[in-house]
């Protein structure tokens, strides 16, 4: 019996991905038993911090259950760069960490400072984690199509996840300002715009009502952009 090439078709991404974020996953649980212990006598400041690690570990545990149970795409980016912009937008935000400046009591934030920086984080990795549990078995790194959401903060934007992803790195540039720093959140900038436009390539293709709905909600920021 001759089986089609469709049928024989393996989806790589999800062991990766599975690997991958399973892996930051882990860590951010421990970063959060770590602060449990430490976490009495608490202070706002304390929560602000536990909400972030909390949303980030959340975060990851949705990624992984939604790559594990995530349909198959019924089409998938063909183009080599528009694999690795995306591939590399994912991976910037761990760079943010590794270029905190010089140490000592000089470069570190303010406490008026770290408090808003904490803020814009925890509201952006919120967004995120609402949008990503809006968009389910959908989600994927590489542009692909599955279904059409338009639910939820999809009704507010086009690409909820990266708009929110945004918000949350300009959070923790915000918390101690270096030149590289900015310059990653630039980039990731630049490839989550040519991210965001490769995926309406795909789904304008995919499905005749994309183009309405993209014409009247905003890519990333409602009103704006």
């Amino acid at each position: 019996m001759k089986t089609s090439g469709k049928s024989l078709r393996i989806d790589l991404g999800r062991p990766v991905a599975v690997a991958v974020f399973g892996y930051f996953m882990v860590i951010n649980i421990l970063a959060v038993q770590k602060l449990l212990r430490a976490f009495f006598p608490f202070d706002a400041m304390k929560c602000v911090v536990m909400a972030h690690y909390l949303l980030v570990a959340a975060f990851y545990v949705l990624t992984v259950a939604l790559y594990l149970m995530r349909d198959r795409a019924s089409a998938t980016i063909r183009s080599f760069p528009a694999k690795l912009v995306a591939v590399t937008a994912a991976c910037l935000p761990y760079l943010i960490p590794v270029l905190g400046g010089s140490a000592g009591a000089a470069h570190f934030p303010r406490p008026a400072i770290l408090a808003i920086s904490s803020v814009i984080v925890v509201s952006g990795m919120a967004f995120t984690l609402v949008a990503l549990g809006t968009l389910g078995k959908s989600w994927s790194i590489i542009p692909q199509v599955r279904k059409l959401v338009v639910r939820g903060p999809y009704r507010l934007v086009r690409h909820p996840v990266y708009a929110g992803e945004i918000t949350a790195l300009l959070g923790l540039v915000l918390a101690r300002v270096t030149i590289p720093k900015i310059l990653v959140f630039l980039l990731l900038v630049g490839c989550q715009v040519y991210r965001s436009i490769q995926e309406e390539k795909l789904l304008t293709a995919a499905f005749p009502e994309y183009a309405d709905y993209a014409a009247k909600t905003a890519r990333f920021v409602p009103g704006l952009f």
